[in-house]
């Protein structure tokens, strides 16, 4: 094989190399270009969808802050009327309190009133007068045979007092207490006053007392 043939055929492989690199070149280029503006709209879409994604997230997220900060604003607004009404009402009671305590005074301190209180004071002392004018008349008007020193001292034992301080109550207190009493209680008292002081007015009661007993 001549040196010319042989270079002629190397000529010819590397044409043909060259040739086939070129082309292959031009496929990758063509792919690379194909598959970059694939990823190139792949990408605006992620990015798109990350931007809407974003807005809606940031939009909820803001609704959820505005309904908070309302639902605070509502809260303290209703506190803030609960109090007031709270203060109104108990400004309503005072004026209430003062204005009753105002007519009280006022009622009592009416002519009217003030002689219905005097007059009424009168009447508990005639009243007490009476009771005692009565146990006088009745010591009066009843003779009392004078008991010799061993029947005196026999009957002050046998005769107790019927309650406490009996003898340091005035009749009308007596009277009062009576209407309370038990039937063997009234009839010790009957007894008593009947041994004792006479008085017709707790004998009176006392009786009375008895007959609504029985």
């Amino acid at each position: 094989m001549t040196r010319k043939n042989q270079l002629h055929r190397s000529g010819t492989r590397l044409q043909q190399q060259g040739s086939l690199w070129l082309q292959e070149t031009r496929n990758a280029s063509g792919t690379f270009v194909v598959e970059a503006q694939d990823a190139s709209v792949t990408f605006g879409r992620d990015v798109r969808a990350a931007g809407a994604k974003l807005v809606r997230t940031a939009g909820r997220s803001a609704q959820g802050f505005h309904k908070v900060l309302n639902k605070e604003a509502l809260d303290w607004q209703a506190l803030a009327l609960q109090t007031r009404d709270a203060y109104i009402a108990s400004l309503g009671e005072r004026r209430e309190r003062v204005g009753r305590r105002a007519l009280g005074t006022r009622d009592a301190l009416r002519p009217g009133a003030v002689e219905t209180n005097v007059l009424q004071s009168a009447h508990d002392l005639l009243e007490l007068a009476q009771s005692r004018v009565d146990a006088r008349l009745d010591q009066a008007t009843k003779p009392v045979k004078a008991p010799t020193a061993k029947k005196a001292k026999a009957g002050a034992k046998k005769t107790a007092s019927p309650m406490r301080n009996y003898d340091q109550l005035s009749a009308k207190d007596v009277v009062s207490r009576v209407q309370k009493l038990s039937g063997p209680q009234a009839t010790a008292v009957l007894d008593y006053e009947r041994g004792r002081k006479k008085r017709a007015t707790v004998i009176r009661a006392a009786e009375q007392r008895l007959a609504a007993a029985s």
